[in-house]
């Protein structure tokens, strides 16, 4: 499909597509000197901005989609790359929630401190 088609069925820009081409993150094929992008294309799309969802960079997904196209997609080393790569993501996401706890219940206080003033 062309890229605008692809674009629409992504929901996107052209500008993050070349972008993610230029990070080698999506690879059309050419074909009479066009790029031509397939089931495979949109689905790595999709799978980008998952990853992005729960907090990878665009460079977290290079070094994920390198080892994908290296080693394999069921690959022991892929595996355990996302792993590695998903432990880091929850222990920061759970120091975040360890902080918002923290600054709810410093609210909650100074709230209470409050309405016993009025």
């Amino acid at each position: 499909m062309k890229i605008s088609d692809f674009i629409k069925q992504v929901n996107t820009t052209k500008d993050t597509i070349r972008h993610y081409e230029e990070l080698d993150l999506v690879k059309p094929k050419w074909i009479n000197g066009m790029r031509n992008y397939s089931l495979k294309d949109i689905n790595d799309f999709h799978a980008i901005k998952e990853m992005q969802l729960i907090g990878f960079t665009l460079k977290d997904v290079q070094e994920i989609f390198n080892l994908k196209r290296t080693d394999g997609c069921g690959s022991e080393k892929l595996i355990q790359g996302l792993l590695n790569s998903l432990e880091q993501e929850l222990e920061s996401v759970l120091k975040e929630e360890q902080e918002l706890q923290h600054k709810k219940n410093k609210i909650t206080k100074m709230m209470l401190e409050l309405n016993q003033l009025m």
